[in-house]
Order: C-alpha cells, then sequence, then structure tokens
C-alpha cells in the first residue's frame, strides 16, 4: 500500500520520477530549475519543437543525463487551466500512478501546480491511492511493480496540507477496503462472512456491531429479509454498526443492499453475466466502508450502519411469486418477481432504522435495477428522495467528488403503479419507469423521515459503458462513499 508524504525539502532531493503538472499557458515558460536545473535544456527542446503541448492527459518523460538525484522528469499535460476540476486532478494523477508502475517505478515525487487548493490536493492523494488499487486476493505467481511512496512538494501552509493529507488518505482507505469485499466471489463472502467482517470494525471503540440472526429475526418480524433468504442455505442476518461521536445529535442513518449473490430465486436471471451478481452486495460493503471512514476520522456526529444481508437462490425452500409477505412495518407485498428481492430486504431494514434510530436522515445504497441503467447508463447513479434539503446537499457533494449523480422524480402517479389487489402493495410497477417505482416501494418505509434512495446499479463496479477512470480499476468501484463522508463530515448534515 503506497505511502503518502508532504514534503518540503528541496535542497536534495532524490527520487527516480519528479512530476510536474503542466497547463497548456505554462508551456513556453516551463521550467523547474527551482527545484534543478538538470533537465530545463531537454525541456526547452520538446516544447519548442511542439513536442509537447500539454493536452489533457498527455505524458512526456525526460530522463536525466547530468547524474543529480532525480532521475527523470515526467511533464502531465493538464490541458486548459479554466478547464481544470478537482475530478481532472485525480484523474490524471492516477494516470501518472499508472505510467509509474509500468515502468517499474516505486516511488515518485509530485510537484503541485500553483495555487492549488484543498479540494484538488485530496483528489490528488485520492488519485494516487485510489489507481494503485487492484484485486488480486486469487491470482499465483503474479508480476507486479509496486508503488510505495509518493511525496507531494509543499511550499507554504504544511501543517494544514498534511492534515488534508492524512483525511484523504483516510477515506481512500475506507473505498479500498470496500472495494477488497465487494470483489470477494460469492462462495467466500456469504452473509455469515460479510457479518464476520463487520465485526471487523468494532476493533474501532467507537463502533459497536450488532449482528441479528435468523432465530431472532423471527422474533421481531422481519419477514421481508426472511422469505428472501428462504432458498439459500446461508442463513440472512442484519447488520447493525452503531458510531457514536457525540452526546447530543440524533444519528444519520445509511443503509446498504447487500445481496451477496442474486441469482433472481425462482425468477431466475438469464446465465449471461451472472457471475456480476457477486456485485450486487456493494451497497451493504459501501455501509461498512462509510462507517470505518467515519471512525477513523473521528467525526463529532452520530452514524448508524444498517446492511440486510441474503443469498438470493432457487430452490425448494424459495419464496415464490404469489406469496404475500407481511413485513416489519406490518405492510403487505404481493410478490411478482422474485428478482425484486433487494427492494424488500431494505423496506424491512428502513422501517426498523425508523422505529429504532428515530434518524434525522436516512440515506440508502443499492445497485437496485437494471432501468437505473438504462435510464442514466453505467457513470451515473439515480436518486430518488422526499426531502428537498437532503436531496440537494447530496448532489452537492457529488459535484465536488465527481461521482456522478441524477435526481429522479417521485411523483403520485409512480406509487399507483404499486397498488395491488391483494396485498398493500406488490413488488414491481410493470416496465415504465422501474427505478422511480422501486425507490416508490422504498418510500413506504421511511414514514416522514428525510430520505435519500441512490441506486448504484450502473456505477457500483466497472461494466460494459463505464468511463475508463485511472482510479477505477476493473471490479468495484466503491461509488458513493467518498460523497457520503463528505455530507456526513460537513457539519450540517441531515
Amino acid at each position: 500500500m503506497v505511502l503518502i508524504e508532504a514534503e518540503n525539502d528541496i535542497s536534495s532531493l532524490n527520487t527516480q520520477l519528479l512530476v510536474n503538472y503542466v497547463f497548456t499557458d505554462e508551456v513556453s515558460s516551463l521550467s523547474i530549475s527551482e527545484i534543478t536545473p538538470d533537465f530545463d535544456p531537454i525541456i526547452r527542446e520538446i516544447t519548442e519543437s511542439s513536442e509537447f503541448k500539454a493536452k489533457d492527459g498527455t505524458i512526456s518523460i525526460v530522463h536525466n543525463n547530468v547524474g543529480s538525484g532525480i532521475k527523470r522528469a515526467l511533464l502531465l499535460g493538464m490541458g486548459d487551466k479554466k478547464n481544470l476540476d478537482p475530478e481532472k486532478t485525480r484523474n490524471l494523477t492516477g494516470k501518472v500512478v499508472n505510467k509509474a508502475k509500468e515502468l517499474g517505478i516505486s516511488e515518485f515525487v509530485l510537484i503541485p501546480f500553483k495555487n492549488m487548493d484543498k479540494e484538488h490536493l485530496s483528489a490528488m492523494v485520492e488519485g494516487i491511492k485510489l489507481s494503485d488499487y487492484s484485486f488480486n486476493n486469487y491470482k499465483r505467481d503474479e508480476d507486479r511493480n509496486d508503488l510505495n511512496q509518493v511525496r507531494i512538494l509543499i511550499r507554504n501552509d504544511m501543517k494544514n496540507s498534511q492534515k488534508i493529507i492524512q483525511r484523504s488518505v483516510v477515506v481512500s482507505d475506507a473505498v479500498i477496503f470496500t472495494r477488497n469485499i465487494s470483489n470477494l466471489p460469492p462462495n467466500d463472502c456469504s452473509p455469515e462472512v460479510l457479518a464476520t467482517l463487520s465485526k471487523k470494525l468494532s476493533e474501532n471503540q467507537k463502533v459497536k456491531v450488532r449482528v441479528i440472526e435468523k432465530e431472532e429475526m423471527i422474533s421481531y418480524g422481519f419477514e421481508g429479509i426472511l422469505a428472501v433468504g428462504k432458498g439459500s442455505a446461508s442463513s440472512p442476518k442484519l447488520i447493525v454498526l452503531e458510531y457514536s461521536g457525540s452526546t447530543k445529535n440524533r444519528p444519520i442513518v445509511i443503509v446498504g443492499k447487500a445481496v451477496t449473490f442474486d441469482t433472481g430465486g425462482i425468477s431466475i436471471k438469464p446465465p449471461e453475466k451472472m457471475e456480476e451478481m457477486k456485485f450486487d452486495k456493494c451497497g451493504g460493503c459501501n455501509v461498512l466502508g462509510i462507517m470505518k471512514a467515519v471512525s477513523d476520522l473521528g467525526l463529532d456526529t452520530n452514524v448508524i450502519g444498517i446492511i440486510p444481508a441474503v443469498e438470493n437462490m432457487p430452490s425448494g425452500t424459495s419464496y415464490r411469486p404469489g406469496d404475500i409477505i407481511k413485513m416489519y412495518n406490518r405492510k403487505t407485498v404481493e410478490v411478482l418477481n422474485t428478482d425484486a428481492e433487494g427492494r424488500i430486504i431494505l423496506g424491512d431494514a428502513l422501517s426498523f432504522a425508523v422505529k429504532t434510530f428515530a434518524p434525522k436522515a436516512i440515506i440508502d445504497m443499492a445497485t437496485l435495477t437494471g432501468a437505473a441503467i438504462i435510464a442514466l447508463g453505467t457513470n451515473v447513479a439515480a436518486l430518488v428522495g422526499n426531502d428537498d434539503d437532503l436531496v440537494t446537499k447530496i448532489l452537492e457533494y457529488s459535484n465536488q467528488t465527481g461521482e456522478k449523480i441524477w435526481q429522479l422524480p417521485l411523483f403520485e402517479e409512480y406509487k399507483e403503479q404499486l397498488k395491488s389487489s391483494n396485498a398493500d402493495m406488490k413488488n414491481i410497477g410493470g416496465r415504465s419507469a422501474g427505478a422511480i417505482t422501486a425507490a416508490a416501494f422504498l418510500s413506504n418505509f421511511v414514514e416522514d423521515t428525510p430520505w435519500v434512495h441512490l441506486d448504484i446499479a450502473g456505477t457500483a463496479w466497472t461494466q460494459e459503458g463505464t468511463k475508463e477512470k485511472s482510479y477505477n480499476p476493473k471490479g468495484a468501484t466503491g461509488f458513493g462513499i467518498r460523497t457520503m463522508v463528505k455530507y456526513i463530515s460537513s457539519g450540517n448534515a441531515g
């Protein structure tokens, strides 16, 4: 795991690679003589010949033949400065990491661009950490070029910059923690295993982890979670994590769907890409990452994480189309499709959250519908909510993190699609507006609590259509964690 440090001593700098961010309007006057004069003659040659124009993401590497402690300089094109945003900084910094690893470089030094603010410094750190990630738990004898250290040259405000770097490292590590669990195959991540992994977070004394087992769920009336898990040999679990950082605030509750593998049950899915259904647990895994970040940062707030964990399998004991389930809040649901299981387990979890914790806000995250992908593609998550202030905050922070989220409406007409002649509601509303009707179903379980639902079916892992980003290697992305941590730590959350 790469170590990131702030550095302010340039008097005797030694490194395998010195990285310089270059904007198009700086090419003609480009110089790094403040740090070392060794490269300027060659830099002048490649800029005057237009070999390097600093277009977005372009890279030029200059080798040092003089013999100082800096072996190479890398010029990273950043394009027009007016188009700069933290997402570009994050993505292009990650591109440098990938290039360094390709060259077998184990450490490098970054020269930040002038007047860089804290958002860009944070994005730089995230770009380094998240692009360095790879999931290779099951590969033997793989050739790996490990990146061990990155130093960032800080010219002023060293103390504050170190705080920003450390905070960004903590959040990035939480994303990596989540990716590692999300990427686990279903034979190594049952509901029981997920519950065991959750308990590791209790090593931080501010986090308490409780796992509600099947027998206890029966007594409480979690019939939605129990129904979905009936077909599997692995018993369902309800994982509850409590972080206490304040003595006075009502908690924020984060709920995450964790179907550790989803076959669709009796309404079985087609075989194509069914192996990707190991990622149907990503919402729940995100909750673990969020709780890890919140506790490691020591935030002055209270946060509850709730993860209904099941495996949705077809068998002689599976729940069926036509079944009617009495949910935790005693509303009844007619099952028309057993592959619409995520909303059923979330409904129980949401109503449990409202009754047990009286939260000031609830946010749920779920790989809920293919309809969200049809509507928005694989690079944007769908948002539906019942509270304008909460929705506005989530969208504001997602703009800062580069995790794209788009709001969909929740009109009364969508709830009408869920009416059942046999129960209080049915679990699907037909082909029209599938992502919205799934959210409309969930709205029956939050009462008047401010609530936002994030459908991350397209963004939780890299899949066909996913825009290539240096910091999102193949597999689980941990999408939404950075936005949620920003929201929770904002000081006005809820």
